[in-house]
Order: C-alpha cells, then structure tokens, then sequence
C-alpha cells in the first residue's frame, strides 16, 4: 500500500473497493447515530438533553483509555505476525474489559463531582459501561477482521449497535412521556451488552484454542498507552468544549454547539472512511521509514480535499435547515455550524499526518503534539465559554485544529529530513517521544 503509485489496501483489492464496502458501514453507523442525537433531542426537555450531552462528552474523553489502544496494537501486531491473529485479538479484548473498567468508574465519579445532584450513579454507571466496555470490545473485533480483509464485517459490526440502539430509543419515543436520562441510560447499556456478546463470539470463530492466550498483553499496555493517550488528547479538543458548555455555560448552548458539532461530524464520514480504510497501510508503508508514509499521505491530500472543501461549503449555504431538522430551540445552531464548517478541512488535513506518524511508529511525536493541542484548547475554552458561550467553542476549536495540522506536517516533515539514509525505524521506535 505505501510503495505503488495507486493507493491499494492489502488482500489484492483496491482502495476505492473497499472505501465501497467501509462507508457502506460507516454511512449507516453515522445515520443511526445522527438520528438518534435528532430524537433524544427532539424527545428530551433541551436542559435534560444538555446535561446528556456533556456526559457523553465526558465519557469520549476518556474513551480512548478504556480500550488501552488496543485497536491500534491490533493492527500493529498484525502488520508483523498476521499468523497469530487470534492472540492479539484476545491480548485486545483484555486489555479493553480491564481498562474500560477502570474508565467507568472513574468516569462515574468525575460524572458525580462535576453535575452532583444533577445526574444519579445508576446513570453514570449504565452510560460509561455501554461506551467504555461493550463499545470497546466491539471495536476490537471489528480491528481483527479489518486487517484480515473483512471489510463488510468490519463496517457493519459497528453500525449494528447503533442501529439497535436507535431502535431502543425509538421505542422509548413512542410513550406519551418525555424521555429521561435514566430511561435512556438503562436501555443503552442492555442493548449494547445484548450486541456486544454475539459479536464477540463471532470475532474468536476460526481460532484453535492453543492459539488463544491474553500472555504479554500487560507487557504490550505501555504501547497501546501511547495511542490511547493521543485519541485522549484529540477527544479533549474534540469533546472537552461539551463538557465545559454543560457546565461553566448553560445546558441550552451545549446542546446548540452539539447538534452543530454532530452535523460536521455526519458530514465528514466518508473523509472518516478513507482514513479507515488507508490507517492499516500506513502500518505497512511505515515499516520502510517516514519517508513511505509521508508518500501515502501525500498521495491522498487531494482525495480528502476534494471533499472537504466543497462539503464545507454546503454547510455554509444550507445551514438555515437546522431548526427544521432539531427543533425551533436551535434556531442559534445556524451560526454555529457555519463556523464550525471548516473543521471538514482541517480535519482532513491533520488526520492524514497524524496516522502517517503513528504507521512510521512515531506514536510518541503524535501524542505529543496532541496533548499539547488538548491543553491548548482546554485553557482556550476556559477563557472564552463563560465570556462567549458556544461562539467562543467555536472560535477554540477552529484554532485548535489548524495548529494541529501544522504541528503533525512539521513533526512528518522533520522526520523524513533526519531521516537522510532511509532506514526503517527500530522495533521500539514506537515508545520513543
């Protein structure tokens, strides 16, 4: 995949082949989730709905520390020893249900000191285990048959959990009744575990027993530690501005920002998609050095602009659609997706350089430039929300995302230029900063 002139990813097909079979996945998974933010919106009292909002901000925060990376190792392990797939899917579900439960009660205590009396333990509790146990194990056997080219599988084991929980929502919806934190709470975390323990079966199908094994999986934490902390730190300037709405504003501006936040988010799927599908050859490319991954992402900067930069535009012009879609209590989401529209682009931009950087195992320079961006946006927020509310959200993540971009190019491109002799990285490179 890193070395041809045409953009490939593995088992013999073609990058627009599977891009064809992910974002038929993705496209449903984004559609269930963007119809049910819609619904709880629609269905919930706006104060009840924001105060949902900034803990499902609070638990994306954390999320990527609950799986411990363990997509990610999944990946990496296979790019070097496809043979023994069943043990790194196992060292991953390990590493998944030992930290992610570690993340949901951490996650339910920072949830009671932050809105108190606001929001009961049950409904931490029940929240936090859907995403951060049920959610990740899902998400590793979905990385296990990606790199064993079972793309329909990959894509569409997602998508199923959503698509259920929107139809448990849906179902909620139905009662002449508003529907409540704790109704929706509890039936997440049941129809999330009720998917989960299907999947999981599936995903270990094939395998010989004696390959099975979790050994080294504790051993292989410092490493997924090092991916976990950078998707910790792109979740906190992609979600931290929720929570700091919900809490130093008002429950109204953080659900404004949300369903602005949610559309941008629906509309980059297919960029999403693309990355997914190139993330395991930059694994490969990078085996050869930054040079090879620098040469993928650059072979893919046009694809992602090509539509970026037209998509952003039409959500500028057709922006007056949100208090349609979400209520007349979001006639203010108008100017906020505007704004945000240009997140389409830069996103595009850093997502590229930032898995170039972890497929050359320069994880560590990743991270770096993350938490410092994470910080950056944290401190930002703090300034502008109670001054500016959702504008100053806005404002914040704009500056976020292209410092971003910068700082992973510039970290991309001073790599290939120490790297004068093209030698492939070390095997430990990876946990080196």
């Amino acid at each position: 995949m890193g070395g041809g002139p045409e953009v490939t990813a593995g088992h013999g097909e073609s990058f627009l082949r599977k891009f064809g079979k992910f974002f038929t996945g993705n496209l449903l998974r984004t559609l269930a989730q963007g119809v049910l933010f819609v619904l709880l919106a629609r269905e919930m009292p706006i104060d009840t709905y924001g105060l949902f909002v900034g803990v499902t901000a609070l638990i994306a925060v954390v999320s990527p520390f609950a799986s411990a990376g363990a997509p990610s190792l999944i990946i990496q392990n296979y790019a070097d020893s496809p043979a023994d797939w069943p043990r790194h899917l196992c060292r991953g579900l390990f590493l998944s249900t030992v930290f992610g439960g570690a993340a949901t009660v951490l996650v339910s205590a920072a949830g009671l000191a932050i809105w108190g009396a606001q929001i009961g333990l049950v409904d931490l509790l029940c929240l936090a285990f859907a995403d951060l146990v049920a959610w990740r194990l899902i998400e590793a056997v979905a990385a296990s048959f990606h790199v064993r080219g079972r793309i329909m599988l990959a894509a569409l084991i997602p998508a199923l959990l959503h698509v259920c929980r929107l139809a448990g929502a849906a179902v909620l919806a139905l009662s002449d009744e508003p529907v409540t934190l704790r109704g929706w709470a509890t039936t997440s975390v049941v129809i999330s575990v009720v998917v989960c323990l299907p999947v999981l079966l599936a995903g270990l199908s094939g395998a010989a027993v004696a390959s099975l094994g979790v050994g080294g999986a504790l051993r292989q934490a410092r490493t997924g530690m090092l991916f976990a902390v950078g998707l910790s730190a792109q979740s906190v300037y992609n979600d931290s501005d929720k929570v700091m709405l919900s809490r130093l504003g008002t429950p109204e501006s953080a659900a404004i920002y949300a369903a602005a936040y949610r559309v941008v988010d629906l509309a980059y799927t297919p960029a999403r998609t693309m990355g997914a599908v190139a993330y395991p050859g930059f694994f490969e490319a990078g085996r050869n050095g930054p040079r090879e991954a620098l040469r993928m992402a650059r072979r893919l900067v046009p694809r992602f602009l090509a539509f970026s930069v037209p998509v952003s535009l039409l959500l500028v012009a057709f922006a007056w659609m949100m208090p349609l879609v979400f209520g007349p209590d979001f006639e203010a989401a108008i100017p906020a997706l505007q704004g945000l529209s240009a997140l389409l682009v830069l996103k595009s931009l850093h997502y590229l350089a930032a898995d170039a950087l972890s497929g050359a195992r320069m994880q560590g320079r990743r991270t770096i430039c993350q938490i410092g961006i994470g910080v950056l946006n944290a401190l930002l927020n703090l300034w502008l929300i109670p001054v500016y509310g959702w504008q100053g959200a806005v404002v914040s993540s704009l500056v976020c995302d292209a410092l971003l971009a910068v700082l992973l190019w510039g970290c991309l491109a001073a790599a290939v230029r120490r790297d004068r002799a093209g030698a492939p990285p070390s095997p430990h490179s990876m946990e080196r900063v």
